[in-house]
């Protein structure tokens, strides 16, 4: 916390990936060059950090609570990373909350590095900065199979199409979406936890692995899913939501043969009757394997949206889309 004031809080949004999910990772990315387009939403995880008055090096409710003397005895992978290239050594206090569950699909573990990162930094960062750095502890301090497409649109907000270049480089694009349009994007789509939580590397750990090794059908279709963000950009832009659920039903057919981790049979059950009742499209959130399953539902369908997906056990999760980015206080 080099410095800093005693008291910080800091907090970045979740994301909802639209279109172009998996082009990010370097496997892929490093040979094609990817895309995705995604934007953030109003649920957040939330760092608070403080200077200790104790002689224990490390207080933390991360994970769980405990007290460490050491970086290294820490449980939570993503704090011991981030506290090696950004504390300084003094006592600290860190707690941590967030809006959903760990392993959901929408970036939980990229918002959380994205906070934590933005508060122990001694000086202050450029959103652009902060997702590299933050990407970092994942892809190179953890050795995790992911891209930067979370930390980024965490970091930034709003609506963005981001482009992966083979080189490792990141260039992001302003996506203008009129607030009609937003306003009636946060009634029609809606997101129904399926009750699963999983660790996103290692479902994106098979892809990866078969990308890199030139695995025809995954390149196939990984190409397919980065060439859709185009029409959906255009769907966003010009208003046409039914679209939009359209384009995520078709994203979600050749994501689901990306691997066999992909997708369960209680979530293609839960798929297939959400349609039935009236939904034009929707995907797993994330990697897949669990998490969050996003639908496009018309106004005249949501009751009965609602009713086939209580059947099956998953509750909805209010959200709506939110333009603000990483956001540090300190007290």
């Amino acid at each position: 916390m080099s410095g800093t004031a005693g008291l910080w809080v800091s907090s970045a949004p979740l994301r909802i990936s639209l279109a172009g999910g998996g082009t990010d990772l370097p496997a892929y990315a490093h040979r094609f060059g990817g895309t995705v387009l995604g934007a953030s939403i109003d649920l957040r995880v939330t760092v608070f950090g403080r200077r200790a008055r104790t002689a224990t090096a490390i207080r933390a409710c991360l994970d769980s609570c405990g007290s460490a003397d050491s970086v290294d005895d820490l449980t939570n992978p993503y704090a011991r990373e981030a506290l090696k290239r950004y504390w300084d050594g003094s006592p600290v206090d860190l707690f941590s909350a967030g809006d959903v569950p760990g392993g959901s699909g929408m970036g939980s573990s990229a918002a959380f590095c994205v906070a934590l990162v933005a508060g122990l930094s001694g000086e202050e960062r450029s959103p652009h900065d902060l997702a590299m750095a933050a990407s970092d502890i994942e892809m190179e301090g953890l050795g995790r199979p992911v891209g930067r497409q979370d930390h980024f649109l965490s970091a930034l907000g709003g609506f963005r199409q981001l482009h992966f270049a083979p080189d490792g480089g990141v260039t992001v694009e302003d996506v203008t979406v009129a607030d009609d349009v937003v306003r009636r994007l946060d009634e029609e789509l809606v997101l129904h936890f399926t009750g699963t939580s999983r660790d996103a590397g290692a479902v994106l750990g098979d892809q990866a692995r078969a990308a890199g090794s030139g695995e025809r059908g995954t390149e196939s279709r990984l190409h397919e899913i980065k060439e859709l963000t185009g029409p959906l950009r255009e769907a966003l832009t010009r208003g046409n939501s039914t679209e939009v659920g359209r384009i995520l039903g078709r994203h979600w057919e050749l994501k689901r043969g990306l691997g066999a981790r992909v997708s369960l049979p209680g979530v293609d059950r839960a798929y297939r009757d959400a349609l039935a009742a009236g939904a034009t499209g929707g995907k797993l959130l994330g990697a897949g394997g669990g998490g969050f399953l996003l639908l496009h539902v018309p106004a005249v369908a949501r009751e009965g949206v609602r009713a086939a997906m209580a059947a099956h056990g998953m509750p909805e999760q209010s959200f709506r889309f939110d333009t603000a980015g990483a956001r540090l206080s300190r007290l």
